[in-house]
């Protein structure tokens, strides 16, 4: 029969131990400890825990042995530790959970469930712990046992709290270690720091709290209901970083250095008014001396970091990145591919100078000036390059018509045209050059020059080269002294002839007879009037009478080559402006009308006319898509002039 083997006592000693342990938690399932504590307003796990072991008279490693547990499952919050430790404690299901909502759960491996909002892990553990010296003198105060009494609060986790507001009082390290078992072991730690505590070494001078403050305590004590600014709609932990970094970067644009305090409630009166508010502070620090935008981060610099790798995929930020890319493809030269916050730009919106000068290849001098005699900029603009701005898509066409302008030799060679020739077009504003800007060599659409070729030669009728009594237009207006201008009007309407010699190609091939133009001149001498500066009126006047009255609209017109006008220096205000002559509101009417036209022609009411060209199907003129005013093609709109005559009759 086998004999059995002594247990060494050290061993016997330790089952013991153990089988003592075992016992006493068998016992402890059945009923609460005898000495427990209540937990106080927002006091956290570990505070109530080691309130607990130093009342059952141990620390808070020994005390969680006894339970059978782990200090550290304790602060890792094991769902079986927590559980024996309540029922130990006797805690209700709605005390512990009040407790572990002040605490901070664990809902992944950088977040956090706090006060039924998410915040990352740093912003609630931080080897820094902080309290108030005058809440824990208060209840230190005349008590046998002070450490039993002595409870932090969660609200003292909280990065974005920074305030007291019982007392007043900012919140003030209290002790740090980077180990959470020392760190949390309260007992341990207040113990160290209780004659300090005592003596006032912690206090500081006391404070107001800011909106900032009173708006962050509601908001975790009493939660979203009880939140009456725009911040409602938010979770916390992105509305106390947004606030702080707009609050930090505002002071530094102020030449201020800010503390975490002073930003966050800077940037709060801001932020919590939503995104209007939020829009006022970037425009603030977004906005230079000259009048234009920053084109760079600036003092923003810190919150973009952040947004574009911590909180990148965070979509707890979703609704502060979309105001801020919102606000930044309004004002940042922005091209297709580019990053904004985590969404590659689809589609530019913005050029600067600069922006368009590297695309097209155009010096931005250049680009300036077309720029600024088109309408984009105003004359006394003194942005700088990379911040003048101006809307790529109404203003592409100008980019896009630069490269194909041409000089005055290329021009004349499309059309076939003499220097003088071309110069007569120019000075009666038959042709009309894309920019007057004396620096600019290449001020020619050639596009131009072949549309005026295709309507005379569309007039002409062939003439042989030796018939005599014919002669290029130019010569004849040097013969006769008849401008230009009207010699082509007249062939417009038909009261002049116009030939084409079969030799010679282009406008210098076109000729008219002289005895003709001789005998139109004598006829119409008598109506006729010296061309004066008063006989013309300024495009935008004409636009008005013709009721044409969108900013831009009938300059996009005359711009675009779909109509004539001159551009000149006005005298008074010594800027250019285009003028129209007689000839041109002629050769506008001739080609397009408007409702406030017909209605001088036809006597109908404009509603009226509205509604039959609506019912007609009858669209106004949108060359190439732009949106040129109620503008209709002349030839479109008379099949129905004898319907509005009619109706015109019975409006009166």
């Amino acid at each position: 029969m086998a004999t059995s083997l002594p247990i060494p006592k050290r061993l016997w000693n330790r089952i013991s131990k153990h089988i003592g342990r075992l016992r006493t938690q068998e016992v402890y399932l059945l009923r609460r400890l005898a000495l427990t504590v209540e937990p106080v307003d927002r006091e956290t796990l570990p505070s109530l825990f080691s309130r607990m072991a130093i009342l059952n008279g141990t620390d808070a490693v020994n005390f969680a042995l006894d339970l059978g547990i782990t200090f550290r499952r304790i602060l890792e919050q094991d769902e079986e530790a927590v559980a024996i430790f309540a029922e130990r404690a006797g805690l209700s299901s709605t005390q512990l959970t009040e407790l572990l909502s002040w605490t901070g759960e664990r809902i992944g491996d950088v977040r956090m469930r706090f006060r039924k909002e998410v915040f990352v892990s740093r912003a609630l553990r931080n080897p820094i712990v902080r309290g108030c010296p005058h809440c824990m003198r208060e209840q230190a105060a005349d008590q046998p046992h002070p450490l039993r009494h002595i409870a932090l609060r969660g609200d003292w986790l909280c990065r974005g709290v920074d305030i007291c507001h019982q007392h007043r009082h900012p919140l003030v390290p209290l002790w740090s270690s980077s180990r959470p078992i020392e760190r949390d072991n309260i007992g341990a730690r207040l113990a160290e720091i209780l004659p300090d505590l005592r003596t006032g070494s912690f206090d500081c001078v006391r404070i107001d709290p800011t909106d900032y403050d009173l708006w962050l305590d509601k908001r975790l004590s009493q939660g979203i209901a009880a939140d009456d600014t725009w911040l409602a709609s938010q979770p916390v932990f992105p509305a106390i970083t947004l606030c702080e970094f707009i609050g930090a970067a505002l002071l530094r644009k102020q030449g201020e250095v800010p503390d975490d305090r002073r930003a966050k409630a800077t940037g709060f009166a801001f932020v919590s008014q939503g995104p209007d508010g939020i829009r006022a502070a970037l425009d603030i620090l977004m906005r230079s001396q000259d009048g234009g935008h920053i084109v760079t981060q600036g003092e923003l610099g810190p919150l973009f970091n952040h947004l574009n790798s911590i909180y990148l995929d965070d979509d707890a930020f979703a609704v502060f990145r979309g105001i801020l890319r919102d606000y930044f493809l309004e004002i940042w030269p922005l091209a297709p591919g580019d990053d904004l916050l985590g969404q590659a730009v689809t589609e530019r919106r913005l050029h600067s100078l600069t922006s368009a000068s590297k695309e097209t290849g155009i010096g931005p001098a250049v680009l300036n000036d077309f720029l600024t005699e088109a309408g984009a900029f105003a004359p006394s603009d003194a942005r700088a390059d990379a911040r003048k701005t101006f809307d790529a898509k109404a203003w592409q066409h100008i980019l896009d018509e630069i490269p194909t302008l041409v000089g005055p030799s290329a021009l004349r060679r499309a059309i076939g045209a003499t220097l003088a020739e071309l110069k007569g077009l120019k000075a009666d504003g038959i042709l009309v050059p894309r920019t007057n800007i004396a620096t600019i060599k290449s001020p020619w659409r050639i596009a131009d020059g072949q549309a005026l070729l295709e309507e005379l030669e569309a007039y002409a009728q062939p003439v042989a080269a030796e018939e005599p009594g014919w002669e290029t237009i130019q010569l004849v207006h040097k013969r006769l002294d008849l401008p230009v201008g009207e010699i082509i009007a007249a062939i417009r309407t038909g009261s002049l002839h116009l030939g084409q010699r079969p030799d010679v190609s282009g406008y210098h091939g076109l000729v008219v007879e002289i005895t003709e133009v001789a005998a139109f001149k004598a006829k119409s001498a008598p109506q006729r009037k010296p061309s004066t500066n008063k006989a013309e009126v300024t495009a935008a006047a004409f636009a008005r009478s013709a009721g044409i009255r969108g900013k831009g609209q009938f300059l996009a017109l005359i711009e675009g080559g779909h109509t004539s006008a001159m551009l000149v220096v006005n005298p008074t205000t010594r800027r250019q402006e285009w003028r129209m002559s007689h000839d041109h509101i002629s050769a506008f009417e001739a080609s397009y009308t408007t409702p406030t036209l017909l209605s001088a022609e036809t006597g109908a009411h404009r509603n009226t006319i509205r509604a039959v060209l609506q019912s007609e199907g009858i669209q106004p003129f949108r060359p190439n898509g732009l949106d040129v005013g109620p503008v209709y093609l002349r030839n479109v709109v008379e099949p129905v002039v004898t319907l509005l005559k009619t109706q015109g009759k019975n409006d009166l």
